[in-house]
């Protein structure tokens, strides 16, 4: 992915999650984690996904893959703070798109993180990306 500036239309925001970043997501300068943060934003991916039915695999033995993640961080985040993760789907093409999340303290409202992840849609029996089926397009980007 590119190194560039992670700008999105606040109207793609369609989900929101909260949560509380754990004393063991914390390294020693008592900020959370790169590698945290970045097992954080796998969390809400996986709840945004639940929340719209889209199984992990599906019957058809398909399911949805990272490829790329873009992550830039804009302030510190120390234990306990409550975080709201706020997420949406830029427009997809046909075997993908990217998922964007945006990172804020939960009472300050202050942008502390946004990301970009890079999807696509792969067939595990046929072991090869493949396209989007409708339904997937459907609940992924209502606009």
């Amino acid at each position: 992915m590119s190194n560039q500036e992670l700008d999105f239309d606040d109207s793609l925001f369609v989900f929101e999650t909260v949560m509380r970043v754990r004393h063991t997501e914390i390294d020693r300068s008592q900020h959370i984690s790169f590698e945290a943060l970045t097992a954080l934003l796998c969390e809400a991916r996986y709840r945004f996904l639940h929340a719209k039915g889209i199984q992990e695999i599906n019957a058809d033995h398909r399911g949805l893959i990272i490829d790329g993640i873009q992550l830039t961080t804009n302030s510190r985040v120390r234990a306990r703070e409550e975080l709201l993760f706020e997420v949406g789907v830029e427009p997809l093409y046909d075997n993908g798109g990217h998922m964007i999340i945006k990172i804020s303290r939960m009472y300050g409202g202050e942008v502390v993180a946004k990301a970009r992840i890079h999807f696509i849609s792969y067939d595990f029996r046929l072991n090869k990306p493949a396209a989007l089926d409708k339904d997937t397009k459907a609940a992924l980007y209502p606009h």
